[in-house]
């Protein structure tokens, strides 16, 4: 499953990249914001299943992260909204690729995942 991810968080952000450049920028945007969408609702799923499934480290963990996560997908629907906020679609899209390269880390790279 975190392979699929991974794979899927790949492709998205470089074809939001490669759409940023071509008369569809207001699409790019919008897909963009797919990416911090998927992360609120993996939380959120994790949150849903309780502590006697997650463990109280990994419930508390969830429950710190998700606001940083709420605010993240609050910005990037601020910049689907304002597709000609160039700036902004590129802080959204830096901090998804900052996001991603921690899951490829985190799925394939090390050994307690693995």
């Amino acid at each position: 499953m975190a392979t699929l991810f991974c794979w899927s968080a790949i492709i998205l952000l470089a074809a939001c990249a490669v759409l940023q450049f071509t008369r569809w920028r207001v699409i790019s945007t919008r897909l963009l914001a797919l990416f911090p969408a998927a992360l609120c609702f993996g939380v959120l799923f994790d949150l849903a299943h309780g502590v006697a499934k997650l463990g109280q480290a990994g419930y508390n963990t969830d429950l710190r992260t998700l606001p940083y996560l709420l605010v993240f997908l609050a910005v990037a629907v601020l910049a689907a909204v304002r597709p000609h906020w160039r700036w902004l679609f590129w802080i959204v899209w830096l901090l998804s690729g900052l996001l991603c390269s921690i899951a490829v880390y985190l799925t394939f790279f090390w050994k307690v995942f693995s």
